[in-house]
């Protein structure tokens, strides 16, 4: 069943706790091994399912129907905006946390417009990624500090429309 909006993120483990469940998505298995390693270290964070592409994570979340689906921006095949719009097409209230490599506003704006819960820079803290599932999963929206700032600093000096922002859907696709 899909969950609402204002549904709880949280299901009942067996022993009557809340546990938020996870997909993970990325193309490298070190980096999903590392961040399975790291949600679990809470005992109210379980990853029921990883996948390494877009399409797989399509798949997956049909199959699982997580909490919260933490995934990389940049995959190769159907990349992670791509795959942050299947996703939100087949269930609106599905919570992703979008990662990248690349801080720049440019690609949280993009994933944010397309749907994105939140979005995380990969250089951030281990602890900002814990935090950030816990926010996406209470379905509260989560961006990296550093991040935010840049967005509310280009947007009062009205530089928010860089030319990359001003591409169509597919030259990003392309462009990423």
């Amino acid at each position: 069943a899909e969950r609402t909006a204002r549904s709880p993120a949280v299901r009942p483990d067996s022993a009557g706790c809340g546990m938020i469940t996870v997909l993970l998505v990325d193309d490298h298995a070190v980096v999903r091994m590392g961040f399975r390693l790291l949600l679990q270290s809470r005992e109210d964070l379980r990853v029921v399912a990883e996948a390494d592409s877009g399409e797989a994570a399509c798949q997956r979340f049909a199959e699982c129907n997580p909490d919260v689906v933490v995934m990389d921006l940049a995959m190769p095949g159907m990349g992670g905006i791509e795959a942050l719009k299947r996703i939100i097409a087949h269930n609106p209230a599905a919570r992703i946390l979008t990662l990248s490599a690349q801080d720049d506003p440019m690609h949280a704006r993009r994933a944010l417009r397309e749907g994105a819960s939140g979005f995380l820079s990969k250089r951030s803290a281990p602890e900002a990624l814990l935090e950030a599932v816990a926010m996406v999963a209470a379905g509260q929206r989560y961006i990296d500090r550093d991040l935010a700032q840049k967005l509310a600093l280009e947007e009062l000096q009205g530089s928010s429309r860089s030319l990359i922002d001003r591409l169509s859907e597919r030259e990003f696709d392309v462009f990423m």
